[in-house]
């Protein structure tokens, strides 16, 4: 039994059980004495925090090892959507807009101070002071990926010069440097294949349980806000789970499965093969839920993507890839009439929408030379696009006006300019081109591994088409997804030293 626990907790061995339930029970006292308490009021933007404080005594015991703790705390918190705001924009107020006449936007609209970001710190503190030590880790820049991120970063700033509200600026760029230091914070510290595979269980597990809750609140329409974490269901029985949308959701759970299928060949036990296909099953049953139509389209390019490259490099059996295939064919056919009417359905206006938004955008990238090198200002697409709509009136002018246009790659040029677009082409061309070259690696583990983030990402890139990637939880993961492909260069990079080690010795 304590080798079973050494393999999962390595550090649990010497620790007794009471000390352990002790110290969850401190935790529980002290967050309900912080939370409840009348002289110590905590707004419920922060009480998502303070609710972590329960679980944190237990998770030091259990690890001993605070690295892999950030690292589960990251895994988790991408998928709980775990932050709060600390600046409010006065057009973030959308409801209240509205209801007095005012016009309102859809963009970020207010600065996000994230527990990723707080915990993302802590391990930059740590590490910096583990590099003072004589067993200091080397630091990797990870050039390919790492170059046009800051690219973006810095044609963001530039574009604050033709920003109309530069505040709004701030809150885009803000968010930027935080998915950058998540980034590049993973990418070094994910070293090992055990450190990754022990960051995509966790994030495997996350995401079962946001899966269970998506379809929990599919069959009976349940929503919830609690400690700052809120799961609604739209009027049409979209669920979002805590991820904000359906749609961030649906392109979220779709990537997600993408990975599910590499871990499932590449762990070693039957009980984590369970596990993996215990995963698909509920997470395809949760993105049939959120009625995506891209999101589902693109995961059916996914899988048919692994399927193909899988059979082709040998990884994979034939057999397995078959039950796969079988497997996803099945849980369709159980689920067809909600997939069914979904594709029949009103979708009042979305898809007629999207022309008529990139047309629009077409207009303001367009108008000058300086809005077609510069952009209009990161996060100000929605305040300087009606003065440039000849394309509709009516209501659908003032919806494709107030929301920025639904495709990613219009909306960064348009908002930073050409060399803005080009780094941020340049950010996911890299990630592919690198997984591609693990993908053709002689590594099974590299690349399997690769393939299944490769896929991810394709899922996300096809969805970029339709949608901003205004909201922060798919934007996050797109970078998670980035970290975890620049993560396997330090696996390729140990078994060139030992081959070169064992050639020489």
């Amino acid at each position: 039994m304590i080798e079973k626990n050494q393999r999962f907790f390595p550090n649990l061995q010497g620790h007794k059980i009471w000390e352990l339930g002790l110290s969850l029970l401190v935790g529980i006292l002290f967050g309900a004495l912080v939370v409840s308490s009348p002289y110590l009021p905590v707004p419920s933007e922060w009480q998502k925090l303070v609710f972590v404080i329960p679980f944190a005594f237990g998770l030091v015991m259990v690890f001993k090892n605070l690295e892999k703790l950030i690292l589960a705390a990251i895994a988790v918190g991408v998928v709980l959507n775990l932050d709060f705001s600390v600046i409010i924009s006065p057009y973030a107020a959308n409801n209240a807009n509205i209801a007095v006449g005012n016009r309102t936007i859809i963009a970020l609209t207010e600065l996000r101070v994230s527990f990723i970001l707080i915990i993302v710190v802590v391990g930059y503190l740590l590490w910096l002071v583990g590099r003072q030590g004589a067993n200091r880790q080397p630091l990797r820049f990870f050039t390919s990926t790492s170059v046009p991120a800051l690219g973006l970063i810095f044609f963001s700033i530039v574009s604050v010069f033709q920003a109309q509200d530069v505040q709004l600026s701030f809150f885009k760029i803000a968010q930027l440097i935080e998915l950058f230091l998540m980034y590049f914070y993973l990418a070094n510290h994910l070293r090992t294949q055990q450190d990754l595979k022990f960051f995509v269980t966790v994030l495997m597990g996350g995401m079962l349980a946001e899966s269970i809750l998506m379809i929990v609140q599919w069959l009976t329409g349940w929503s919830f806000s609690f400690a700052g974490i809120s799961a609604n269901v739209g009027g049409d029985l979209r669920t979002t789970g805590t991820l904000g949308t359906a749609n961030s959701a649906g392109v979220i759970v779709s990537a997600y499965l993408a990975i599910v299928c590499s871990m499932f060949w590449l762990f070693p036990r039957r009980s984590q093969k369970v596990f993996a296909g215990i995963c698909f099953v509920i997470g395809c049953i949760a993105l049939i839920s959120t009625a995506g139509r891209a999101a589902w389209g693109g995961f059916i390019v996914a899988i048919l993507g692994f399927i193909f490259i899988g059979w082709r490099r040998g990884w994979v059996q034939r057999r397995a890839l078959v039950w796969l295939f079988l497997l996803t064919l099945v849980i369709g056919a159980i689920f067809y009439p909600a997939i069914y009417n979904r594709l029949k359905a009103d979708d009042r206006g979305s898809a007629a929408s999207r022309p008529l938004m990139f047309r629009l955008a077409w207009n303001v990238i367009s108008a000058s030379p300086l809005n077609l090198f510069l952009g209009v200002g990161a996060n100000n697409y929605a305040l300087i696009a009606p003065r440039y709509n000849t394309v509709v009136g009516d209501y659908l002018g003032n919806l494709i006006e107030d929301t920025s246009v639904h495709d990613v790659y219009l909306l960064t040029w348009a908002e930073t300019g050409l060399f803005g677009l080009l780094f941020f082409l340049g950010f996911l061309a890299a990630s592919l081109v690198k997984t591609w070259k693990h993908i053709q690696s002689g590594s099974r583990f590299g690349s399997l591994m690769a393939l299944g983030l490769g896929c991810a990402i394709i899922v996300m890139g096809i969805q970029m088409f339709v949608d901003p990637y205004i909201a922060r939880p798919k934007t996050i993961f797109l970078w998670l997804l980035v970290s975890l492909i620049a993560s396997l260069d330090n696996f390729e990079s140990k078994e060139v030293s030992s081959l070169l080690s064992r050639q020489s010795g």
